[in-house]
């Protein structure tokens, strides 16, 4: 008896745990970061009760406050190992009160599943899952109220007040009602329930001032993240329409035993990016300021794609190795140097385009696309975006408008210590070492110019200081990446040639093509410094590109991340998202 009990409350417990827990941690874990940074949430009254304007407001600001701390390291796997544990304990217990099922232990695992892989979508929060975390309380503590007039007049407040407090999520507890035969409710409100949910819902409507597609949504971004409130109801339908059946128990086994995997893998299918999971990736060990394991992780997953590759640039850029390693990564052209912000872009890659603003010094555009990133934002609020303008005013020298927003991450979980190191910065009487840093980058005076207008952008930043190394090797690689060699040679000799270092690898490969086709003479050709080793691989790839008569399978192996190779042979195609 003892092991019965075992393996049907604790051994299930454990699996959910333990699964949920290793999958996030180590197979999924950038999505649960990256949620966290798209969030913010503030230790404030006003901030609190602003929850009261929306339905789910209890719902919503459970799961949000669980959300801070996907920030940690394995916060994130553990907050949704603990969630889905208490989801299957009180569906289990639900299923139980409704029919006494024995089996009720393996039909709870059924929105579980369901629910599992709707959170493999990037925009479903714990707000979903606290929801109807929630409303299974509700409904437990209601079956044990024994007194009729009380269930009543419980009843009624929980349908009426249920959407503003529970979100989405209360339309699983008309149709838990309606199947409990054993306990005290009002049998003819309940049958109608249902209807008296919508009701509320749509008279609400106006108070919240949500379209009537989004009240009924709410806190969920889209109709697919209602699946797991489905899986539930059918899950009750489904096991209900068992206890009819001569073998129940043989039979409902069955039953579990194939929908289970059936909704798995139509979860995966229907959520999971793993594709988007390497992208972000590399944005969050970018923000996180891991620039060796952008680099690692690039070279191991061999993205192609533009924003792959913008992050793969900003790491490379930021140790220098840019010129040297560009070709060795998939270039689309000048697609993946800079992710423009336009009405054609989506609100992330609106986000992500701060970064290499922020990274060659222009703290103009920085500002510019951080805080479109922040208002673009599902949340219209992001932790990320509010750090990231807090250091470009205290850049610009604007302390005042840094302070605002230092003071509002003050009030947050796991960035306040951030925050208090920046104001202590701010109040110290001298510049840290980083700071200093930055404000050798920025152009110490400014023009109008067009927002989208990067190239030229570039060239701003480069003309105020042929210094900033970084800005510079963006603009020679722009011109590299359009195959403008004119461009290329008359920025390299106005800017890099005067500060008297050997050119890279890339740089030396355009240059050699450029200096041959100019006929320089030997003098003029030495006071490039180019590297001896180049030249002689240059003849060999010209004899060899004639010997093959420009065949590029047989150039590509020994040649295919020169810049010879990509100058003769790259192609523009469509850019992945």
């Amino acid at each position: 008896m003892k092991y019965t009990a075992l393996k049907q409350n604790l051994l299930p417990l454990i699996a959910i745990a333990v699964v949920s827990f290793l999958f996030f941690q180590f197979v999924y874990p950038y999505h649960l970061f990256f949620k966290e940074q798209i969030q913010l949430f503030l230790f404030t009254p006003t901030y609190i009760f602003s929850y009261l304007a929306k339905p789910a407001a209890l719902s919503s600001l459970a799961g949000d406050f669980l959300t801070q701390f996907f920030y940690l390291q394995g916060g994130g796997p553990l907050v949704l190992a603990v969630l889905f544990s208490a989801e299957w304990w009180l569906t289990k217990k639900a299923l139980q009160t409704i029919g006494n099922m024995k089996n009720a232990s393996q039909w709870a695992l059924l929105p579980v599943a369901s629910d599992f892989t709707a959170h493999l979508a990037l925009l479903y929060s714990p707000r979903n899952t606290m929801g109807l975390i929630l409303v299974l309380a509700v409904f437990l503590a209601f079956s044990r109220i024994n007194n009729k007039a009380l269930a009543t007049t419980l009843f009624i407040i929980s349908v009426a007040v249920g959407h503003w407090l529970f979100g989405n999520a209360i339309i699983v507890l008309p149709f838990l009602l309606l199947f409990s035969t054993n306990i005290y409710r009002p049998k003819i409100i309940a049958k109608l329930s249902l209807l008296l949910v919508v009701i509320f819902v749509y008279i609400g409507r106006p108070f919240y001032l949500l379209p009537v597609k989004e009240a009924f949504l709410y806190p969920a971004f889209s109709v697919k993240d209602l699946l797991p409130l489905v899986v539930f109801v059918a899950t009750i339908f489904i096991s209900e329409l068992t206890l009819f059946t001569k073998k129940y128990n043989r039979f409902s086994i069955w039953i579990v035993s194939v929908l289970f995997p059936v909704i798995l893998i139509s979860g995966f299918k229907l959520n999971a990016n793993f594709g988007l999971e390497k992208i972000l990736a590399l944005d969050s060990e970018t923000y996180f300021g891991n620039t060796n394991k952008v680099i690692k992780l690039a070279e191991k997953y061999k993205l192609k794609n533009r924003v792959g590759t913008y992050y793969t640039n900003m790491a490379l850029a930021k140790k220098g190795e840019l010129p040297d390693r560009l070709l060795e990564f998939y270039q689309p052209f000048t697609q993946g140097l800079i992710l423009p912000v336009s009405q054609n872009e989506n609100w992330q890659t609106i986000l992500f385009s701060n970064e290499l603003f922020y990274l060659i010094g222009d703290m103009n555009l920085a500002q510019h696309s951080s805080m479109l990133g922040n208002t673009f934002s599902p949340y219209n609020r992001s932790s990320r975006m509010i750090k990231r303008l807090a250091e470009i005013n205290m850049i610009n020298g604007d302390y005042k408008g840094a302070e605002k927003f230092l003071r509002m991450l003050e009030k947050t979980l796991f960035h306040s210590k951030w925050a208090a190191k920046r104001i202590k910065e701010m109040n110290s009487g001298t510049t840290p070492d980083w700071l200093v840093s930055k404000r050798t980058q920025i152009a110490q005076t400014d023009t109008i110019r067009n927002s989208s207008d990067y190239l030229h952008a570039i060239e701003f930043l480069v003309r105020q200081n042929p210094r900033n190394k970084i800005a510079l090797d963006y603009l020679l690689c722009f011109h590299l990446l359009n195959k403008d060699l004119i461009s290329f040679k008359n920025t390299y000799d106005r800017y890099a040639k005067p500060l008297n270092f050997p050119p890279q690898k890339v740089y030396a490969e355009a240059l050699l093509i450029s200096l041959f086709k100019e006929k320089v003479s030997e003098e003029t050709f030495q006071k490039y410094k180019i590297n001896p080793a180049v030249l002689t691989e240059f003849i060999n790839y010209t004899g060899r590109f004639e010997e093959t008569k420009g065949d590029l399978n047989q150039l590509k192996e020994k040649y295919g991340t020169s810049y010879w190779f990509y100058y003769h042979f790259a192609t523009m195609k469509e850019a992945g998202e």
